[in-house]
């Protein structure tokens, strides 16, 4: 964990006995690592074919990033851009939904981040900016200590869980999507299912939309959730 800290607040150097290799470091090796990764996706990425697009050894690569591990929290940081910055006037609430509106386009622009296992906190800098920016508005809105911390971790995990939704059903959008409603039509009858059966589109009126309707239904949930946390803070809980 340390020298991971380290990696990703550009405190280390590098280990090896010849010293620093001309053109090698620790930004670089990243940096061809993330253009793999959202070339090709994470499976992509390996220690041999960084050193290969770098035109370095592999051994050469572990003197600046020890292992793929780390080398994946760097990506990370790296893909992550500055957090949002709040506008003149905004309010903690338009605040927070632009978050979540910057969010959702940074899953779809480096998709392969849902695909790493979420194992510790942000610990990078852009990923701590990035959370700080969210607390920011919430505590604006109120919130304070735990509380605080649990709707922030709600609202991410909410935002990462429906990206990876959205981008895994616009992965297979070749007929799959079509193919699910029409079995949802003929699964779900209404004295079974009622409600889902009501929910339904009907035969020729479209379906599930990757993206759009699922980042609506994600807007939706977090506006219903910030109308609960008005009345939360208006009420004192706490």
């Amino acid at each position: 964990m340390a020298r991971t800290v380290e990696l990703l607040w550009g405190v280390s150097t590098p280990r090896g006995t010849r010293g620093p290799r001309q053109g090698l470091s620790v930004a670089a090796v990243t940096r061809a690592a993330l253009a793999i990764a959202d070339a090709e996706g994470l499976g992509a990425v390996s220690m041999q074919r960084v050193a290969k697009e770098l035109g370095y050894t592999t051994m050469s690569l572990y003197n600046y990033v020890p292992s793929k591990d780390q080398l994946i929290e760097l990506m990370i940081d790296a893909a992550t851009p500055p957090p949002p910055i709040p506008e003149d006037g905004e309010s903690w609430r338009d605040e927070v939904e632009r978050w979540v509106r910057a969010t959702w386009g940074l899953y779809h622009a480096h998709r392969w981040v849902l695909k790493v296992p979420t194992v510790n906190p942000p610990l990078g800098p852009n990923q701590m900016a990035w959370f700080e920016a969210l607390l920011h508005a919430l505590h604006r809105g109120g919130l304070e200590g735990a509380e605080l911390m649990a709707i922030a971790q709600h609202i991410l995990t909410s935002t990462r869980g429906q990206a990876a939704i959205s981008i895994d059903l616009a992965t297979g959008e070749d007929g799959t999507a079509a193919e699910a409603n029409e079995a949802l039509r003929r699964l779900a009858t209404p004295d079974r299912f009622p409600t889902l059966h009501g929910l339904i589109p009907a035969a020729g009126a479209g379906g599930f939309h990757p993206g759009a309707e699922i980042y609506e239904g994600l807007a939706l949930g977090v506006r219903l959730l910030l109308d609960g946390m008005e009345g939360y803070v208006r009420r004192g809980a706490g």
